[in-house]
């Protein structure tokens, strides 16, 4: 139950972080972060480009605490979303990308986390999810991201935050078990 009182924080914050004035504070921005606000490496995550990629993300988020429900706590959960909005912060500096905005990294990290612990527990379809997020994944790279969710977006679709994303998912399954009766890492 913790994990629901964070996630609607999070949304919370979420939705201020769209008010104009806090939104230019918080966005991923290249040349501010070099300047020393690096606050913004972690803050780009939480703001989005328009109304339609706000709801995008914001369903994601709910769609997916109630698909992997039975293995969020709060102890996992605040500690994965924290490192994956850094990490994909600074990947973002490899990218072609001068500004970033968007949840969609965390969300793809939190799915792969998902289903990974779908995989663990014997899910028969954690394999066919993790495929399925792999090409997907793999289809961005190559593609450069859908056409049809930039014009959404308003904004080219960064894989790269999708990646690095999945990948902490992915590393956080692998090293951190908590779920129902469980927590802290593994030993």
């Amino acid at each position: 139950m913790a994990h629901l009182r964070f996630v609607g924080l999070l949304a919370i914050i979420i939705l201020i972080a769209q008010i104009p004035i806090i939104h230019q504070l918080m966005v991923w921005d290249r040349t501010d972060i070099l300047a020393g606000q690096w606050w913004r490496i972690v803050t780009g995550n939480l703001t989005h480009t328009n109304f339609i990629h706000l709801a995008m993300n914001l369903t994601g988020l709910v769609v997916l605490t109630f698909l992997h429900r039975e293995y969020y706590g709060s102890r996992s959960l605040i500690p994965m979303i924290w490192v994956m909005m850094v990490v994909i912060g600074a990947v973002m500096f490899v990218s072609p990308f001068d500004w970033y905005a968007g949840l969609s990294g965390v969300l793809h990290g939190l799915f792969v986390w998902g289903v990974v612990r779908d995989i663990q527990n014997k899910v028969p379809l954690g394999w066919i999810m993790l495929a399925g997020v792999i090409v997907k994944l793999g289809y961005e790279a190559y593609t450069g991201g859908d056409a049809m969710t930039a014009d959404l977006i308003e904004a080219g679709v960064a894989y790269q935050a999708h990646v690095a994303g999945a990948l902490v998912g992915m590393a956080f399954a692998l090293v951190w078990k908590e779920g129902p009766g469980q927590s802290g890492p593994r030993s």
